[in-house]
């Protein structure tokens, strides 16, 4: 079972440095809290820390404004890295995770599915062993020491932007990332194509993100949050079957002939559901060109 997320004690009146500064710390105990059953290869404990992580590089894309602009920019590629690294035995878990749930829904895939999970096993055992010397450098590199460094100096920090109520610059914060959401919504409505749809996830993704360490000093935001919650949960679904149908193409050329036709019957039924999920995808994301929703939402932050 994950452990909760630890949340920041912060106030709407709070000034914004400080409270940044105790959200920063939040996201780093997090991190650190996840990170031992991560590096015993665990997949929850994977995706846990990667989850962890992501929080914390979108902490330090939210308050960029208000974190010590050189040490900021030299720990972001670090960050950056770790979540990469993550990544790649994530998306692994994951591909192996999808293929064995449509595997058991099968009566025969001509091996395409096993072929390839045998493959991924490799690579995830790969990505891993690399994940662990990753993470040893960053760790005896001062990768804590150099983050919290950066939370104690955005709490002390006097710039004008650093001495706003905290309830301001959320509000800035949290429009700015609706206006990128409502940028990407008409493309994302109007195209079949997977592209679109994957920018709109990563516009929402952000907004969830930028939402989060606000919700305690803005409880009527629940509602909208848990719109955005379920629109990047949504995506997130249809994206990975995008990435299922696209890796399991790669390894249609190991089939041999007579298991052909049915790895092909295996990536039509692929397909099919991508199309389904694809329409569920675009019916949630509809609440974002509702006019209620952003109303909801401005009345909660204002």
């Amino acid at each position: 079972m994950a452990k909760p997320v630890r949340r920041a004690k912060v106030s709407a009146e709070m000034r914004a440095g400080r409270a940044a500064g105790r959200v920063f710390e939040a996201t780093i105990a997090n991190v650190r809290e996840h990170a031992p059953a991560a590096m015993l290869g665990d997949v929850d404990g994977i995706h846990d820390m990667r989850v962890a992580v992501k929080r914390l590089r979108e902490a330090m894309r939210l308050f960029r404004r208000l974190l010590p602009t050189r040490r900021r920019e030299r720990m972001m590629p670090v960050v950056e890295i770790l979540n990469d690294t993550l990544g790649e035995v994530r998306e692994r878990d994951v591909l192996i995770r999808d293929a064995q749930q449509l595997r058991g829904e099968l009566e025969d895939d001509g091996e395409l599915t096993s072929t390839a999970t045998e493959a991924w096993r490799t690579e995830r055992a790969e990505a891993f062993e690399h994940l662990l010397r990753t993470w040893a450098k960053m760790t005896g590199d001062g990768f804590f020491d150099a983050l919290e460094e950066i939370a104690r100096r955005t709490r002390k920090r006097g710039r004008m932007v650093n001495r706003l109520d905290y309830e301001q610059f959320a509000y800035a914060e949290i429009i700015r990332a609706l206006e990128r959401v409502r940028e990407r919504l008409g493309p994302a409505l109007e195209s079949t194509e997977p592209a679109p749809l994957h920018r709109l996830r990563i516009g929402v993704k952000r907004l969830k993100y930028a939402m989060e360490p606000f919700r305690r000093i803005f409880p009527l935001m629940r509602e909208p949050y848990s719109v955005v919650s379920e629109a990047q949960q949504i995506l997130g679904l249809a994206h990975d079957l995008d990435v299922l149908r696209e890796r399991l193409a790669e390894h249609l050329d190991c089939i041999p002939g007579d298991g052909r036709a049915a790895a092909g019957a295996t990536l039509e039924v692929l397909d099919r559901r991508r199309g389904e999920r694809y329409m569920v995808a675009r019916e949630v994301i509809r609440a974002f060109a509702d006019p209620e929703f952003e109303r909801a939402l401005r009345d909660a932050i204002d």
